[in-house]
């Protein structure tokens, strides 16, 4: 039986650390406790320098809302004990240790719900060779996809039914930051490309502290972008803390950006983005 809409709660960027806001995170439990959601994305960056108490008061925020729906959550940059192996020389075992002990032993997990299949992918793999570039103001910040990775995604993507919701979920913003004028991916448009050509619905990221909903045309091919800004006090232009809700059926989605009100230490809904959804 074909489930008639679903909801994602998408949430990013929490930085447990000096950054950490324990009302935002507050806000997003209990928005998540007051709507029906079929299953939480966490797009990376649960910690700030990648230390074990970090990742310890993480799980404890994930244990939480796994309460509440089935949760996917992917590592970012700031994830990664990058300085054990730059450039891929040295321990590279020790890069996602700590995650591996603390959060989860996958770095590109999968979720299948009724209607809605969520497919991560590591766009964080330290100071490797596919996701830096030639400015060292990029090491261990860009981030990259090999073409392995892209080639399970669309191995994982076979598995679902044609009705699912398809939804990969990755750290790195895929398009250019509005105010930070900067791709998240060392390779930003053949990456996008091969993205868009596994022919998910929408892709979920975080990484560049921005809330980014919009419609990306690559050739044939349509992708929505599902960009949800941090939850940490690391925002960019003195806005306010935000997290999306995605919704959708069999012929729409729409992605609602919900910002934070100080006053009312709570999370209150905003301007919603409507797409029609690709037949196959």
């Amino acid at each position: 039986m074909t489930k008639e809409s679903v909801r994602l709660l998408h949430i990013s960027d929490i930085h447990c650390g000096v950054p950490f806001v324990p009302h935002h995170v507050e806000g997003a439990r209990a928005l998540a406790t007051s709507m029906r959601f079929d299953a939480i994305a966490i797009s990376g960056d649960l910690s700030q320098r990648s230390r074990s108490h970090e990742f310890r008061a993480a799980r404890k925020i994930l244990d939480g809302l796994r309460e509440i729906a089935p949760l996917l959550v992917v590592s970012g940059n700031h994830d990664a004990s990058w300085w054990y192996a730059p450039f891929g020389v040295g321990l590279r075992s020790r890069v996602h240790a700590r995650w591996r002990r603390y959060i989860q032993p996958e770095l590109e997990p999968t979720l299948h719900v009724p209607g809605l299949a969520l497919i991560g992918l590591n766009s964080a793999p330290g100071a490797m060779p596919w996701a830096v570039t030639a400015n060292p103001r990029d090491w261990s910040v860009k981030g990259g996809l090999t073409a392995a990775q892209i080639e399970s995604a669309r191995a994982r993507i076979a598995l679902t039914s044609p009705t699912d919701l398809r939804v990969l979920v990755t750290h790195h913003n895929v398009v250019r930051g509005r105010l930070s004028n900067r791709w998240g991916m060392a390779n930003p448009e053949r990456t996008l490309d091969a993205l868009a050509g596994l022919r998910a619905d929408v892709i979920c990221t975080g990484h560049d502290h921005e809330e980014r909903i919009e419609r990306v045309e690559r050739g044939p091919h349509a992708l929505v972008v599902s960009g949800a800004n941090t939850l940490s006090n690391r925002v960019r232009g003195h806005r306010a803390s935000a997290l999306n809700v995605i919704d959708a059926d069999a012929t729409s989605i729409a992605v609602t950006v919900w910002t934070y009100d100080t006053d009312a230490r709570a999370f209150a809904v905003g301007q919603t983005s409507r797409f029609l959804r690709a037949l196959r």
